[in-house]
Formats: C-alpha cells, structure tokens, sequence
C-alpha cells in the first residue's frame, strides 16, 4: 500500500519543479535579467511600430548633450572619422565649382556674347545669370521626386541649388491626379511618362513600388531616360522590403537622397571663344578701366568736398552738424543752429560747391560757443560804441568807457544771458567820471598866481591861493583815481619883458618852484608836479610891439601882472590796467 509521500511527487512534483526554477531565475542579478530580455524586447517592438524609439529619443538625446558638454573632446574624437571625409570632400566640391565659374565668367567677360546677353538682360529685366544660364544651356535637370507607388507620398526629394522648393506632395497629387484620370478616362493600362509645362519636361520613370520624377528645363537626350531607370532599379534593389512595409514613415528613405543626386545631370554650350574678339574685347576693357579711373577720380572728388563742406559747417560757431547723409543721389545735413549763427548754406557757398545741391534741416538751438555768447550779449546789452565785450572762462568783459547808467543795467543783465556766468567791468571807466575829472582839472588851470617885478616869492595874498590849488588838486588826483586815469601838474613859469631873455627864463623857472614847493608842503604828491619856466609871456604880447625893454609898454594894467605869473596845465591820461 502506498503512502502518501509515496504519492507526493506525482502530486506536486510539477509545482515543485516550476518554484525551483522561478528561485533560479531570482537568484540572477537584475542586470542579468534586463540584458537577456532587452534584445528580444527591442526586436519585438520594432516590428510592432516606432514606440520604443519614440521613447527612448528624447532620453537619448538628452544623454548625448550630457556627454558632449562634458567632455567635448572624447565625443568630437568618436566622430571626426565621419565628419574628416566629409568636410573633404564639400571643400574640394566647391573649390571645382568655384574655379568652374570663374572660368566661365572669364571667358564670359570678354566676348561679344555676353555683350548681347547684358543687353537682353537689361531689355528684358531679367538678372544677366538667368540670360546667361538660358542660352547657354542645353538642359538641367531642376528637380527629382521619389513617389510611392502606392500611395502617392513623396519619399524624397531633390533640386538644384538655386532652384526654389516647392512643396513635393503638391507635384505628387497632381501627377497622382493626371495619371488617374488618363487611366480612368481611356480605360488604359499606360502611364504617364512625359509631360510638359512651358519650357520645362517631366520626365516619369515608374517601378514595381515607386515612381521617379525629373523636372528637365531644356530638350535632354533619350539616353537620360536609361539613368533614370537605372537609379529606380538601383532605389528598388536598396529599399525594395521598405517600400513594400511602407506605412507613411519617410526616414527609412534618407539615404535615397545621394542615389537621386546622379541623376542631377547639366548640359551647356561651348562657352564663345574670343578669337577675333579678343583685341575687341581688350580695347573694351581697356577703355572700361580709364572711365573707372576717372569714374573713382570724380566719386574721391566728390567725397572730398562733401568732407569739407561737413567740416567747414562743424567748424563754424553756432552750428553743430549732427547727420550726413548721401542716399540715391541726394545729400542731406541735419543739425542744430544758433539763430545769432551764419547762414548755414551761405557757409557752403563760401568753399567749393558740393554736387548734388545740399537739403539742409537745421532747428533751433541756443549755442555756448564763445563768439554766439559774445553777440547774444552785444545784440542784449546794446554796449555804446567804444565799449568792447568778449568772453573769457564763461566771465563777461565788457573794456571801454560807457555811462555809469548802462554799466549798472550791464552787471545785473550780463548774468541772465545763457553761457555767461559772471561780469567783468574792470576795464569799464564811467563817462559821468571821467567828465568830473576834465571839470576839476579845468578848475584847476583857470587858477593863476601873480608875482611882483623881479620877484620869485609869492606875497601873502597869493599865498592864500596855493591852499586853493592845492584842496583843488587833492580833489582832481581822488576823481582821476575813479575815472582810472592819472593826472599830473605842470606848474609854468612866467617873467614880463623887463630885463634880458637868459635872466627872465631863469626868474620864470625859480618862481615855477617855489610854487611847487609850496603846493608839496601841502599835501600835494611831488612827482604830481613837474615845474618849468617859459620866460616871456608872449601870448600877452601884440605882434606889433617892438624887441627889447620897449616891449614892456605893449603890456599895460591887468595883463602886465599876469606877465609875471604862474599858471597850471593838467595831464590827465588812462591809466594801465594790466
């Protein structure tokens, strides 16, 4: 009889079994686990759709910008054996273009073709490279789209360089259309292989699984159809399990890209040799190169006024030029005058004309240059004439002689003019000053002093009269300090006819110095007075009285005292205020 651990193996053995193994399988490392399952998981994934990829695109890229902007080096190093072949190989392609057309432009340049193409470019409005291309061109293929068979999406595409794009579904849908009308309409199972639209041809290549479109400008030979046909097999052969998938994702097709570019085919006419042309052609350019000499020589010219016209402007006070403009043909100076300033275009008169005339937009503005400030003061203060004003340092100094009513108005007016921070008027002498000054000085010289015949001392009576003179010439020396002058004394001597020439000069001479003395002894400066004998007093004297002692009788009452008298001149003079 059977027991039941006899029984137990047939009951549970299986479960056992499967425990044994799950405990296998948790005892792995997890990194174990996720390398066995992750390949079968990537593989199915990717035939169930882009899922995976999606997903995992925004983390990859996320980890390669980590990794660049770490360590920039290692990553530039991981690419470079792709990037170096490359970049070769595009320089090397546009040096060959680049010599390609300097060569056709040389050539180009100098025939009598391409004097007619200019011409034609220039009557028709066309840019002189379309003339040059559309009548040296045999044909260009412009455009190239793979098709889908299917259904009818562009699975790449590619142009010429300065051929603008278009979008590619467009010419898809309408090819799409035209072939399906044709084949609706005539019940037909032909397609559509050219067509035609003003002078460009679409050449239509059809495959098992898609369809290859040239859009040819010109007339291109029939031995261009066989390239295309090839360059479809060759795309079949390439892609052939991708087209037959397909289910509207492109990216499989990239690599397309440089099988279509063979068929980018170009043909042109010989470039025009310049044989004959060629002295022509030399003379053209010969004479091209003095009219740009001379061209340039006039433009430097023309440049070098305009120059000095800005110039003088700038130069000129109360003018400040803030724009030059030469644009189409036109000049125009914006800026700023003063409205004491010159007429700006009388400023531009005065040098050498400027070609073409000048616009000239100039506002209003209140100038600081010294000369503005010196007439907006002339013009306000309104100085009387022999009065000058300049500006020194922003102070106003106003030098001459001027009523002592317009120098008090000019000291507080001078303020309030705008760039003028002070008043000067040191060198200023009041005219009401000087005019007193004159008075005393002429009160002075109606004084005379008599002397008795022979003698040298004044009496008592004129003694008095030297205190006279002196209170009159303190008085004259205070009102000449005022005025800003200076004054001196002369003291002149005087004898009658009486007694000999010699011996009345020095009589005239002693009696001029005692009254000097006399006015020193009262305050008066001495080097104020300068003493000086005349000897006779000939203004007293008639023309017809005769020489010698007889003239003593041609002088008579009054007159004959004042023969023997002193009498005072004033000098008065500006004093140096330097």
């Amino acid at each position: 009889m059977k027991t039941l651990e006899d029984l137990r193996p047939l009951l549970v053995g299986p479960e056992q079994r499967r425990i044994r193994r799950i405990e296998e399988r948790l005892d792995q490392s997890m990194a174990e686990m996720v390398a066995g399952a992750l390949p079968e998981a990537v593989i199915e994934s990717r035939k169930k759709g882009e899922a995976l990829s999606w997903a995992l695109d925004p983390l990859i890229t996320s980890a390669i910008h980590e990794r660049v902007r770490r360590n920039p080096g290692s990553f530039a190093e991981a690419i470079s054996p792709a990037l170096g072949p490359a970049i070769r190989r595009a320089v090397s392609c546009a040096l060959r273009s680049m010599i390609q057309r300097l060569n056709e432009a040389l050539a180009l340049g100098l025939s009598w073709e391409s004097l007619r193409w200019r011409l034609e470019a220039r009557r028709t409005g066309r840019p002189f490279a379309e003339v040059v291309l559309l009548r040296s061109m045999v044909y260009r293929t412009e455009q190239l789209f793979l098709v889908h068979r299917g259904t009818g999406i562009v699975l790449e595409h590619v142009g010429a360089e300065d051929i603008p794009w278009r979008d590619p579904d467009q010419v898809s849908a309408m090819l799409t259309a035209i072939d399906a009308f044709a084949h609706d309409a005539f019940r037909t199972d032909a397609r559509l292989e050219r067509f035609r639209v003003g002078d460009l041809t679409g050449w239509v290549e059809h495959g098992p699984s898609a369809l290859l479109v040239a859009i040819v400008r010109g007339v291109a030979p029939q031995g261009y159809g066989a390239v295309l046909c090839e360059t479809l097999e060759r795309v079949h052969l390439a892609y052939g399990d991708e087209l037959a998938e397909f289910r509207g994702d492109r990216a499989p097709f990239s690599g397309a890209r440089e099988l279509l570019s063979t068929c980018l085919h170009e043909q042109r006419k010989p470039i025009p040799g310049r044989g004959r042309a060629a002295l022509a052609a030399a003379a053209l350019l010969a004479a091209t190169a003095t009219a740009l000499v001379f061209w340039m020589r006039a433009s430097w010219d023309d440049q070098r006024r305009f120059a000095d016209c800005v110039e003088a402007l700038r130069r000129e006070p109360g003018l400040m030029v803030t724009a030059a403009e030469r644009r189409d043909g036109q000049v125009a100076l914006t800026g700023l005058r003063d409205p004491l300033a010159a007429d700006p275009r009388a400023v531009i008169e005065r040098g050498v004309p400027v070609r073409p005339p000048v616009t000239l937009r100039f506002e209003p503005f209140y100038s600081l240059h010294p000369q503005i400030v010196e007439r907006r003061a002339a013009r306000a203060l309104e100085p009387p004439p022999g009065v000058s004003l300049s500006l020194r340092d922003g102070v106003l100094v106003a030098s001459g002689v001027a009523p002592e009513r317009w120098i008090d108005r000019a000291r507080w007016s001078a303020a309030l003019l705008p760039g003028v921070s002070g008043f000067d008027g040191e060198r200023l002498t009041a005219q009401e000053s000087i005019d007193r000054a004159r008075a005393a000085a002429a009160s002075i010289e109606g004084i005379e002093l008599l002397f008795r015949r022979g003698d040298a001392r004044l009496v008592a009576e004129q003694r008095a009269r030297v205190d006279e003179v002196a209170a009159a010439a303190e008085r004259l020396f205070a009102l000449a300090r005022e005025a800003g002058m200076t004054a001196e004394i002369r003291v002149i001597g005087y004898a009658d006819p009486v007694g000999s020439e010699a011996s009345n000069r020095a009589l005239s001479l002693a009696r001029a110095e005692h009254v000097a003395a006399e006015l020193s002894a009262r305050g008066v400066p001495a080097e104020r007075l300068r003493a000086s004998g005349a000897g006779l007093r000939r203004e007293l004297l008639s023309p017809s009285c005769p020489g010698g002692a007889a003239r003593i009788g041609c002088i008579a009452g009054a007159d004959e005292r004042r023969a023997r008298s002193v009498i005072f001149l004033v000098d008065l003079r500006a004093a140096s205020k330097e």
